[in-house]
């Protein structure tokens, strides 16, 4: 009978230590989370909750606030043990836990009967009050947008000075190439064909200057000579 009252006592131990196991092993990755009350939820709407949170990929697991105590604790996740002091749902995965505490706030405001516990991120502990204020915040996905908005803004508003100042620089270089056009002197006519075959035949056969004028020849002498005109005497 001692025997078995002793093994009896021990079956609990063993059992919370595979609970602690089985939590701490499905908790390894956990660094955020939101802790919840949902005692007062009747099983219909915890259901419907429950499914909810499913379709974000959303886990919610009500644990026993020893045994998860103690493998937070084996996590290097103690300081969060402090929110497992009543009848508590651990909530966490989704996108970020922004997202959770969005979908948790909206069921609290629809009905009252699921409290808020607190939540944990970045090793700290936030209070029920501030779960409000970390749903109101952006998530990954809307800090990511407004991120990626502030870097292209800039940058469009770069293109967009360089594409004006591209086309003020083209239209001063086409105003400025039409007035050079009109104050260019007229271009001079071609010479015509003769001219420049006169033009040759000087530049071949130059007249040398200071030269004598040619003596006239005998037969020239004659036809100007006075003896030769008749004498109409």
């Amino acid at each position: 009978m001692i025997a078995q009252a002793t093994v009896g006592a021990k079956a609990p131990a063993r059992i919370k230590t595979l609970l602690v196991k089985e939590l701490a092993d499905n908790w390894k990755d956990l660094q955020a989370f939101v802790v919840v009350c949902p005692i007062g939820l009747d099983a219909i709407v915890s259901n419907q909750l429950r499914a909810a949170l499913a379709s974000k990929n959303i886990k919610m697991t009500v644990v026993k606030n020893s045994v998860a105590r103690v493998a937070l604790a084996q996590l290097d996740l103690a300081l969060a043990a402090q929110l497992f002091d009543a009848p508590s749902a651990i909530c966490y995965g989704g996108e970020s836990v922004v997202d959770v505490a969005r979908e948790l706030v909206d069921w609290a405001k629809k009905d009252d009967a699921l409290r808020l516990r607190g939540a944990f991120l970045e090793g700290q502990v936030f209070s029920a009050e501030q779960v409000y204020k970390l749903a109101a915040m952006p998530n990954k996905n809307e800090l990511l947008a407004q991120i990626s908005g502030l870097i292209t803004s800039p940058a469009g508003r770069i293109v967009s000075t360089l594409t004006v100042l591209g086309g003020r620089i083209a239209g001063s270089i086409k105003t400025l190439t039409e007035k050079l056009a009109l104050q260019a002197p007229p271009a001079e006519p071609a010479p015509k064909e003769n001219e420049e075959q006169q033009d040759v035949q000087t530049q071949e056969n130059p007249e040398p200057e200071g030269s004598a004028p040619e003596e006239p020849t005998q037969s020239q002498k004659d036809e100007g000579d006075p003896k030769d005109i008749p004498n109409d005497k």
